[in-house]
């Protein structure tokens, strides 16, 4: 983050989402293929509508959020579960059935294989009420 409040690296990376989601304008493109900007996400192989959409919309979650862990249980404004699209996509990945280029992708996004930290478990309150009854005996 610059000292205005700038954050550069997240406008790379939406820059780079944009140009592997083909979304980006060309003379933007152009601005920073003139400056040499590393672009480094391939355009996955099996690219479709839905991986697009899917893609943006969790573009779209970082940005408001701050991170790329979507809840599995998240749904976008229109209904879609993103949340167990991505799910299934990281599970390939952590069994080494994503391709490389697909990977790509969601690291720009933030998104890593490795499982999230549970929180704390809740503590046992006591004995239930049944064994509370049967230790009054």
């Amino acid at each position: 983050m610059s000292e205005d409040g700038f954050h550069l690296g997240r406008w790379a990376d939406r820059h780079r989402i944009a140009h592997v989601l083909g979304i980006l304008p060309a003379h933007r493109e152009a601005e920073l293929d003139a400056i040499g900007f590393d672009w480094k996400a391939p355009r996955p192989a099996g690219f479709d509508s839905k991986h697009r959409r899917m893609l943006l919309e969790i573009a779209a979650y970082r940005e408001k959020h701050g991170t790329g862990e979507i809840p599995s249980t998240y749904l976008s404004d229109d209904g879609e579960p993103v949340g167990e699209w991505l799910y299934r996509k990281v599970r390939k990945w952590r069994d080494g059935h994503l391709p490389a280029d697909e990977q790509a992708v969601l690291e720009l996004l933030g998104i890593s294989p490795t499982p999230r930290p549970r929180g704390p478990r809740t503590a046992r309150r006591g004995p239930s009420m049944r064994q509370s009854a049967a230790l009054a005996h």
